[in-house]
């Protein structure tokens, strides 16, 4: 058990969920603001943060991948 949360809490996987996280609520913001000019900085933070999300999960898959051998 207490190392199946230390893998779930590593460092790259907390950071893409973090991201993850942002990456949604921004997106709720620009879809509550998008009838304003500026709400477009939310569009390229949002796919940014996903964007950042999805790799630190690859990023983490392919680091268990490695030390699992």
């Amino acid at each position: 058990m207490k190392n199946f949360l230390k893998e779930i809490f590593s460092g790259t996987e907390l950071v893409g969920t973090m991201n993850l996280i942002a990456g949604i609520i921004i997106a709720v913001l620009l879809s509550y603001f998008v009838s304003q000019w500026w709400s477009a900085a939310f569009g390229f933070l949002a796919v940014f943060f996903l964007i950042e999300a999805v790799w630190h999960y690859i990023l983490n898959d392919y680091f268990r991948h490695i030390h699992k051998n």
